[in-house]
């Protein structure tokens, strides 16, 4: 058995151009994002042979089956299909997350690298994370047909709080973006979460702006400058951190203007209470249309902050540093494993 926990992340700028539509027109991508002290669990492990059934999955529904065709998650499915050889049956794939997914914290790619990372650890392969990355980018971009980027699968898998530079060729480079101690405390301090309520198919959304990339090539190139912009805040010890607060503000209006399903009048009310009550600036994480919306709050300005946002749970968080790590590895239950020519047949 084997358990294996992926971060979620937070994005603060540079969100759209990490997608390979923007990227193979030649432009630069970029994104300024950190990983949180929030997670997403797989537990995987080959069942024993006594079941009626081959394939265990254990997700928003339970789902035992005898064949890979006829499991419903599309990543599970796609993952064994891929990556199991023909030979292979008998998995149990049990998932597990601290918050609700499709709230645009990066939930579907942290999956994946969560379900890669177990997979492979199970047979004693060990990835880099640079690998499990670029595995995870291939099962959603080219098996899955996803409108998905680059970023989440790098966060998830690196962990920490870096910039993320692109290639058209689907490479990157991963840096961590370089604070004092106090600063990085000071912006941790001062992030605040709320979950909207509701959540939304990050596909749907992101296909809508996709479609209107050409017709947003400045606004595109504004939220790529503001990754530098962001970061040489943080660096300079001369400027306040909470410029990188305001700076969320015009990320969010440069954000919005890429699609009206970005945001809707619930959000666009609530964000706008949170800066009449002292938050600095913020956004909507993710794609857009629900989830969770990050604000930028001063210390004195929190409870008044907190107090604007009637119907929406606020929800703590700290940066991490780890990325996608193994936490429970038990190779002894393999006297328990399904032979192949114990398979379950029709």
């Amino acid at each position: 058995m084997i358990i294996v926990r992926s971060p979620l992340r937070v994005s603060f700028f540079g969100g759209g151009t990490d997608h390979p539509t923007w990227l193979n027109t030649g432009e630069p991508g970029a994104v300024l994002s950190t990983t949180i002290d929030k997670y997403i669990y797989v537990q995987l492990r080959r069942l024993p042979a006594v079941f009626d059934f081959n394939y265990r999955v254990a997700w928003g529904m339970l789902e035992e089956v005898q064949t890979l065709n006829e499991i419903q998650h599309p990543v599970v499915r796609e993952v064994l299909k891929h990556y199991a050889s023909t030979e292979e049956t008998g998995y149990e794939v049990i998932y597990n997350a601290d918050l609700p997914s499709k709230s645009g914290l990066g939930s579907s790619s942290a999956f994946t690298v969560s379900l890669l990372h177990a997979f492979l650890g199970n047979k004693e392969k060990l990835s880099s994370k640079h690998a499990l990355a670029k595995e995870a980018i291939f099962v959603e971009q080219q098996l899955l047909k996803e409108t998905v980027g680059y970023q989440d699968q790098i966060a998830a898998a690196h962990g920490g709080f870096n910039r993320i530079d692109f290639g058209s060729d689907g490479e990157y480079q991963i840096r961590p973006v370089q604070v004092t101690a106090a600063r990085r405390t000071e912006l941790e301090s001062s992030m605040m979460m709320f979950f909207t309520g509701f959540t939304r198919s990050a596909d749907a959304v992101e296909k809508k702006k996709v479609a209107k990339f050409a017709d947003r090539t400045s606004e595109l190139r504004a939220i790529y400058d503001m990754v530098d912009q962001g970061e040489r805040i943080l660096r300079d010890q001369g400027r306040p951190v909470a410029e990188f607060g305001e700076l969320l503000h015009h990320a969010w209006m440069a954000k919005r203007s890429l699609d009206d399903s970005v945001s809707n009048p619930m959000i666009d009310e609530r964000y706008e209470g949170a800066i009449k009550a002292g938050a600095l600036g913020g956004k909507l994480l993710g794609a857009g249309g629900g989830g969770f919306l990050l604000m930028y709050v001063p210390q004195a300005r929190r409870e008044a902050v907190i107090a604007s946002m009637k119907g929406m749970t606020y929800v703590p968080l700290q940066m991490e540093r780890g990325g996608s790590q193994v936490v429970l590895y038990n190779p002894e239950l393999t006297s328990n494993y399904l032979a192949a020519t114990a398979r379950v047949s029709r």
